[in-house]
């Protein structure tokens, strides 16, 4: 019975080792060194590109954090601004209602002869005309060539263009008398100084020349464009004389 059984054994046990052998090679299979450094390549690789996609991340969180203390300091600028603007204005108005109006004999314009182009106006003839009956003002002065006289009171001269203006006083401060002066030739670059008191040119060789300053008497010829929120204003204006 015994032998029976063994010789029964004998073949299972082989086909059983028989199946066995290919799993202990599968165990037993070592990966070639060429294969084993390119993966060690790609993995240091892949840490590389964690790495700097971090840093990416940091970087844009700095930029970010960057560019909101950037709009938020516009922001507390513009206010700022807006709020010295604001003040400005208000104590402009103040200093107005503060100064007297400028005792000046105006004849009426029903008593005056017709304008003749290039006719000598004072600024503040002009500006009383306009105050006292504007319909009839723009029906004497508009489209016109006229010589006007003035004091200065101020300048003012906008980036990039070759124009600047030249502001004459008037019988009251918040009614102005604007004249848009083409500078001569002669002068490369025109910028006012001392706060906006002087107006000066200056040619392409660097020599510099104040045209006028606050206070002083000039004579201007232009074409009166009409009046605007309390401004009158001339266009296309020659500075004639200086005193």
């Amino acid at each position: 019975m015994n032998m029976i059984l063994s010789r029964r054994l004998i073949p299972l046990t082989l086909v059983l080792a028989a199946l066995t052998q290919p799993l202990l090679a599968e165990e037993l299979v070592t990966i070639p060194k060429a294969r084993l450094q390119e993966l060690e390549s790609k993995e240091a690789q892949l840490e590389k590109l964690k790495k700097e996609l971090g840093q990416t991340q940091a970087e844009r969180k700095q930029l970010a954090d960057e560019q909101q203390r950037l709009k938020s300091e516009a922001e507390q600028s513009k206010k700022a601004q807006q709020k010295a603007e604001a003040e400005a204005a208000a104590a402009k108005v103040a200093v107005a209602k503060a100064e007297p109006v400028i005792d000046h004999a105006t004849p009426p314009m029903n008593t005056l002869p017709p304008l003749q182009k290039g006719e000598v106006v004072n600024a503040m003839d002009l500006m009383n005309h306009y105050r006292a009956d504007a319909a009839a003002a723009k029906q004497r002065y508009e489209g016109q060539v006229i010589r006007l006289q003035g004091e200065v009171i101020g300048f003012s001269k906008p980036l990039f263009i070759r124009p600047y203006a030249v502001y004459l006083k008037t019988t009251e401060r918040q009614w102005k008398v604007e004249c848009n002066v083409h500078p001569p030739e002669v002068y490369s670059a025109i910028f006012t100084t001392k706060g906006g008191d002087e107006i000066v040119g200056s040619t392409s060789g660097g020599a510099r020349t104040t045209i006028a300053r606050v206070g002083q008497k000039v004579a201007l010829e232009g074409r009166c464009k009409g009046l605007s929120d309390q401004t009158i204003s001339l266009s296309g204006c020659a500075l004639l004389e200086v005193k």
